[in-house]
């Protein structure tokens, strides 16, 4: 998980469901790939099943060498780079080590559709130790939202008020 490199992740964009393909896609041109995915009950005929969805639907994030640029450009089902102005947008490595802890511990995740007024905070016990965000109340509970600012969302998971302290 804290593997690092020189080069910053980016976020490209995909076309509607094409989430996976993209990722494969990447991978098998060695282009280092993350698809944060996150679990969801679905109901069908009156079944119960558990698929896994994207995080951040129609949103990849990428980590091309520099000679690798080009290569993004012929992969199926992408859409382009986020731009901020006319370079591309990157994402802080402590925000997506931090969206990847969420993740993998398993947690119910919730997806906002955009990011709500609070105080910036640290975990500092439990399975997020370490992990920073903004704070909010959802149904009167205590709610640690990581922003991806260029996606226009962010990922919320709940936390004990106890375990946080304001930075």
């Amino acid at each position: 998980m804290s593997e690092s490199s020189s080069e910053p992740w980016l976020v490209l964009r995909t076309r509607c469901r094409h989430e996976n393909v993209v990722e494969d896609s990447l991978q098998q041109k060695s282009i280092k790939a993350y698809l944060p995915r996150r679990s969801v009950v679905t109901r069908r005929q009156d079944k119960k099943a558990v698929v896994e969805m994207p995080l951040f639907p129609g949103y990849v994030f990428v980590q091309p060498s520099p000679e690798q640029y080009e290569n993004i450009r012929y992969i199926r089902g992408s859409c382009g780079l986020v731009l901020q102005g006319t370079k591309p947008a990157t994402m802080p490595e402590g925000d997506l080590q931090a969206v990847k802890r969420m993740v993998e511990s398993g947690a119910t995740l919730e997806v906002a559709p955009r990011v709500m007024p609070g105080q910036r905070v640290e975990v500092i016990a439990g399975p997020f130790a370490g992990v920073c965000g903004e704070l909010v109340r959802v149904r009167s509970q205590e709610h640690l939202v990581i922003n991806a600012h260029m996606l226009g969302s962010c990922v919320s998971v709940e936390v004990d008020a106890d375990a946080i302290a304001a930075l």
